[in-house]
C-alpha cells in the first residue's frame, strides 16, 4: 500500500501533467503557496479594473514555484504565449529545471484543477527528498554570519558614508562560514585588483569610444564607491554557506546565496551596483545575477586562480550583465550575450581568452544607432558619463510609465524584457521600497 501510495504522490506532483500553452495545470498546491497568488490576484485585480487576466503556474512538487502573470483588455493568442514564454523562462533561470508552465487563472477565475494529499506524507517526502538531493535553497537562509575573529580594525561591515549622491559601484568582500579570512578586504589586496582592472578597462573602452566617435575617443571607467578619505568603499559579508554546503547545490551558489545575502543585509540602494568579490573557490570565476549583483571569485574549479590578466574582463563583462545588458533588442543578442565572435560580450565566452573588443560592429550594445535599444555606453556607472545617460535600474526594474531619470523611448524595451534582468523582482529578496517604487511583479522562486 505504501508503495502505491508514493507512486501517486510522484505522479500528483509531475509538473508535466497537463503543461502546455492554453491548458489548465493539475496538481497539489500548498495553503501558503496559494495564499501568495490570492493577495496578488485581489491586488491585480484593484489596479487593473478594466482588465482580464492570466496566470501561468509551476510546481516541481518539492517547494519549487514559478508563477507569471499577463494582463489586457481581451485575452489573445499573443498574450496566452507571452505569458507562457516568461513563465518558462523562469523555471529555467531558477528552478534549473526542464518542465512547462500551466493555466492557474483565466480570465479573472482561478481555472487550476487542485488535487488534495496527506500533508503529513507531503512534508516527510519533501523532507527526504531534500536530503536525497542535497538541496541548500532556503527562502530564509540569506542572512549574513559575523564571527568574532570577523571584527578587525579597518574592517567595515555597513556602507559607509557616501562623497556623493551619483551613482556607484559598491564593493563586497565575502567569505563562506568555513572560509580563512584571507583579509583582502583590508590588506589592499582589492585595491590592486581593481587597480589592475581599471587599467585594462580604460584601454578597452578608450580603443571603442575612438571608434563610435564618443566624446572624442575618452577612455571610460567604473564609478567606484570610495569613502572620504578617497580610499575605495569596501564591506565584509561572511555568506551563512559552507563549502560542501555549495557543493551540495545543482546551480552550486543555493539560489545564488551571494546575492541574496548582500541585499537582504541592508545592501540595497536603487543607484548602486554591487561587485560581490568571493575570496574563496567557486565553480564559475566570475557571474552576474543581472541588476544589480555581480560576482568575481579568487578561485574557481577548486584550484584555478583569478589571474591579473582576466580580472578586466571578468569585471567589465559581468558588470555590464549587472546594469542589464546586453538587452533582447540588440540584432545578435542570445541569452544576455551576442554570438559575435571575439566580442567581450561573446556567448561562448571566448572573448576572456584573448584580447577582446567592445560590440566590434558596434551593432549590439556600444556605440550603436539603434535609438530603441539601450547603449552600455550611456550607462549613469561610468565615468565620465554620456550626455544622454540611462539608468540601469529604472531601465531593468521598473514600468517605463515609472522611469524619471531615463529619457530615452527604448521602443518596446519593457514589453520584451518585463524585469528579467533585475534581481530585485526576486519574492527571497527584500528591500523597504520595492513596493514604493512599483517594480515590476515579484519573479516566483
Amino acid at each position: 500500500m505504501k508503495k502505491i501510495f508514493l507512486i501517486l504522490l510522484l505522479s500528483l506532483f509531475s509538473s508535466s501533467v497537463n503543461a502546455g500553452l492554453k491548458e489548465i495545470g493539475s496538481s497539489y498546491v500548498s495553503q501558503e503557496t496559494k495564499d501568495k497568488i490570492n493577495i496578488q490576484f485581489e491586488e491585480n485585480k484593484s489596479k487593473k479594473k478594466n482588465k482580464k487576466l492570466i496566470l501561468y503556474f509551476y510546481t516541481d512538487g518539492q517547494g519549487d514555484h514559478i508563477w507569471h502573470w499577463g494582463s489586457a483588455k481581451e485575452i489573445t493568442d499573443k498574450l496566452h504565449k507571452k505569458v507562457f514564454k516568461n513563465c518558462n523562462k523562469q523555471i529555467k533561470k531558477y528552478v534549473k529545471k526542464e518542465g512547462e508552465c500551466s493555466l492557474y487563472v483565466l480570465d479573472n477565475k482561478v481555472v487550476w484543477d487542485f488535487i488534495k494529499v496527506d500533508e503529513k506524507q507531503l512534508v516527510k517526502k519533501n523532507t527526504t527528498n531534500a536530503v536525497l538531493k542535497g538541496r541548500c535553497y532556503n527562502p530564509n537562509d540569506a542572512i549574513p554570519v559575523t564571527l568574532d575573529s570577523d571584527k578587525k580594525l579597518g574592517r567595515f561591515f555597513e556602507d559607509q558614508p557616501d562623497v556623493n549622491d551619483d551613482y556607484q559601484v559598491h564593493i563586497i568582500y565575502s567569505l563562506l562560514k568555513d572560509s580563512k579570512d584571507k583579509e583582502g578586504d583590508i590588506n589592499g589586496a582589492i585595491e590592486k585588483w581593481i587597480e589592475t582592472s581599471d587599467k585594462w578597462i580604460l584601454k578597452t573602452t578608450k580603443k571603442a569610444n575612438k571608434k563610435s566617435n564618443f566624446k572624442n575617443g575618452v577612455a571610460q571607467n567604473i564609478k567606484w564607491d570610495r569613502r572620504q578619505d578617497g580610499k575605495l568603499d569596501i564591506s565584509f559579508i561572511r555568506i551563512n554557506k559552507t563549502n560542501k554546503e555549495l557543493d551540495k547545490s545543482k546551480s552550486g551558489s543555493c539560489g545564488n546565496i551571494f546575492g541574496r545575502t548582500i541585499l537582504n543585509a541592508g545592501f540595497d540602494n536603487p543607484k548602486k551596483i554591487y561587485l560581490n568579490f568571493g575570496d574563496f573557490s567557486f565553480k564559475e570565476g566570475a557571474y552576474s545575477g543581472g541588476f544589480p549583483i555581480f560576482s568575481i571569485f579568487s578561485t574557481f574549479n577548486k584550484s584555478t586562480a583569478l589571474k591579473k590578466s582576466h580580472i578586466g574582463y571578468a569585471v567589465l563583462h559581468e558588470g555590464l550583465h549587472a546594469m542589464g545588458g546586453i538587452f533582447p533588442c540588440a540584432p545578435n543578442f542570445s541569452d544576455f550575450h551576442t554570438r559575435t565572435t571575439n566580442d567581450l560580450m561573446d556567448l561562448t565566452g571566448a572573448g576572456g581568452n584573448g584580447n577582446p573588443s567592445l560590440d566590434p560592429k558596434n551593432d549590439d550594445y556600444w556605440g550603436h544607432n539603434n535609438k530603441g535599444c539601450p547603449d552600455m555606453q550611456d550607462s549613469v556607472y561610468f565615468t565620465p558619463t554620456s550626455d544622454t545617460p540611462f539608468d540601469p535600474f529604472e531601465v531593468t526594474c521598473l514600468p517605463k510609465e515609472k522611469w524619471k531619470f531615463t529619457k530615452h523611448d527604448y521602443k518596446n524595451i519593457v514589453e520584451e524584457f518585463e524585469g528579467e534582468g533585475c534581481f530585485y523582482t526576486r519574492r527571497d529578496v527584500t528591500a523597504p521600497w520595492k513596493k514604493e517604487l512599483g517594480i515590476f511583479k515579484d519573479a516566483a522562486f
